[in-house]
Parts: structure tokens; sequence; C-alpha cells
């Protein structure tokens, strides 16, 4: 279903590709590099309980299952840094953006 606000941001997308092309195709390679991070986040996810679920005895002894989690709090914080990074750059874009709203 078509909403206002889907077709405002459509219309917005198209006069900010024609007036500003670098701005929108920065915020579609956010889009896409939002969506990756949010996907490796969930495969750590799913490492972390696959070691977990699939330890046995005591985790603290297990060398394997402490690296796996070592290297995947590393990951984690990565992308935690990268998307942090890419919702300030966001926000400066949707900022930018705004001054084309009233003709979307």
């Amino acid at each position: 279903m078509i909403t206002p606000e889907g077709l405002e941001d459509q219309l917005l997308g198209i006069v900010v590709a024609k007036e500003r092309p670098e701005l929108e195709d920065e915020r579609q390679a956010l889009i896409v590099s939002s969506a990756t991070n949010r996907r490796q986040l969930k495969e750590i996810e799913d490492k972390i309980l696959h070691t977990l679920s699939s330890s046995e005895g005591n985790i603290l002894e297990d060398e394997g299952a402490i690296q796996i989690l070592d290297s995947s709090k590393i990951l984690s914080d990565d992308i935690s840094k990268k998307q942090k990074i890419a919702e300030e750059t966001e926000k400066k874009i949707e900022t930018s953006r705004v001054g084309y709203r009233p003709i979307a």
C-alpha cells in the first residue's frame, strides 16, 4: 500500500538525485551499508548462540569458545562504531534533504 509519506520520500529522493546527486548516492550507500551491518550483527549473534549451546562443560575452559566470543565482540564493536557513524551521516543528509521537501 502506498502511503503519502512513502510517496513524498520517493519524490524527495528523485528531486535530491537531480539537484544533489552525490547526496542521494551517499544516502543510498548508507542504506546498503546499514543493511549489511545489521546482517553481520545477526550472524554474530547466531554464532555466539551456537557456540554457547554447543559448548560442553564449563565454557570458561573451552578455548575455542572463548576465541569465538572474543573475535565476535571485536567484530560487533567495530560494526557498532560503523553504524553510529552511518547514523550521524544519515542525520546530516536528512538535514540537507529537508530543504527540498516543499518541492516533493
